[in-house]
């Protein structure tokens, strides 16, 4: 799923400032076809994090996984392909994952990611290795992901409903985002987090803190 490149709103003029602070879906998104996602970035140059809740449906009562990646990023020119986007790098230094869907762990202990023995509700770290059932990446074989950026602006003065578009995530014939640049927008966004964050799904009461906490708290297991 990607955005219309031709909507004017969104563009590729901003700078590292305006990127700074918490962003977060205001609805669950349909991230793949039946799984439902929710997510949470927060940006401070040069450091970067997203909290990642995953769902089988719309109203986020099953869950199947939460994710907690950190790392560093730059920001990058305007991509020359993708209208309105600007090219960005983030790499990739502690992944820690959680899984809620019996078959997930089922997947993952088949197949020894993180300690080999998942339960559900417990976080492990995945930094190396990832996790195969759910083509997660280890920062091994993915230390850096080729991005993209769009902002579009609301006009209001402290940026309450300024929408972030990030690159397209699936994997097609030409490689994955950690392969090449990624080839388009999402057609959806996270909106700037200015008071209270939508309450949506798993997570809204975290925050960078929490976040920093799990991936600080986890170590690899290989």
């Amino acid at each position: 799923m990607s955005v219309d490149t031709a909507d004017s709103a969104i563009n590729a003029d901003f700078t590292l400032g305006e990127l700074d602070g918490r962003w977060r879906s205001p609805f669950a998104a349909e991230v793949f076809p039946g799984i439902f996602g929710i997510d949470d970035f927060w940006l401070h140059s040069p450091f970067w994090a997203i909290h990642f809740n995953s769902y089988g449906d719309p109203e986020c009562e099953h869950r199947l996984f939460e994710l907690i990646i950190t790392g560093m990023f730059e920001m990058l020119g305007p991509n020359p392909a993708v209208a309105g986007s600007r090219d960005l790098n983030f790499s990739r230094t502690k992944v820690c994952l959680r899984l809620f869907e019996p078959a997930l762990i089922e997947g993952a202990d088949g197949v020894n990611a993180g300690n080999g023995h998942w339960v559900a509700g417990e976080w492990q770290d995945v930094s190396l290795g990832g996790c195969a059932p759910l083509d997660l990446p280890g920062v091994d074989e993915c230390p850096l992901e080729y991005d993209l950026l769009g902002l579009a602006r609301s006009g209001e003065r402290d940026g309450v409903g300024d929408r972030l578009y990030f690159g397209q995530r699936h994997h097609d014939e030409l490689g994955s985002i950690w392969t090449r640049r990624a080839p388009g927008l999402l057609d959806y966004y996270v909106n700037r987090v200015v008071g209270t964050p939508p309450a949506v799904g798993h997570g809204a009461e975290w925050g960078p803190a929490e976040w920093t906490r799990i991936t600080s708290s986890h170590t690899p297991q290989r």
